[in-house]
């Protein structure tokens, strides 16, 4: 089973890609929505971050904090607000214990029960859902290059 610093890992190379794409999308697109009732860009975006920290929080706490909304706010704004996030969250991350994992804890607006470990990899796949959705929008609004889904593991020191 993993640990929690290595499950922060795995989601730190995901992270990466997120804040890549976001880098390579131009700031006018911020209010893009491929269709009617879609999040906006710039929604999508500080949902994933916000929700992710979210999850983090109620894995180690078991109190979800209150997700922060993009309304109004420029597409630098929302870069700036999700590396904030990014770092609060990798700092409620590498705090959890191996008793956060398998504590229980129950998400208030559904009564749905999870242990931390759950709670942590729903956070993981909620992340790589949106960040597949957020390549999308980048490609609808002209981005032609885009990272692999994923950043590679770092070597070893010592190791080429």
């Amino acid at each position: 089973m993993l640990t929690a610093h290595e499950m922060m890992g795995h989601w730190q190379r995901h992270r990466a890609v997120v804040e890549d794409i976001l880098a390579r999308i131009g700031d006018e697109h911020v209010d893009f929505k491929p269709w009617d009732g879609a999040m906006r860009l710039g929604e999508l975006a500080l949902h994933l971050a916000g929700w992710n920290h979210a999850f983090v929080q109620l894995a180690k706490t078991g109190v979800r904090p209150p997700v922060p909304k993009a309304d109004g706010m420029t597409l630098p704004e929302i870069r700036a607000a999700i590396a904030d996030l990014t770092d609060r969250t990798k700092s409620v991350y590498a705090s959890l214990t191996d008793d956060d994992l398998e504590r229980e804890h129950v998400f208030p607006e559904s009564g749905f029960r999870a242990t931390g470990r759950t709670i942590l990899m729903m956070m993981f796949e909620h992340e790589i859902h949106h960040k597949g959705q957020l390549m999308l929008y980048a490609r609808m609004v002209g981005v032609r290059e885009l990272p692999f889904f994923v950043r590679p593991p770092a070597r070893p020191a010592g190791r080429s």
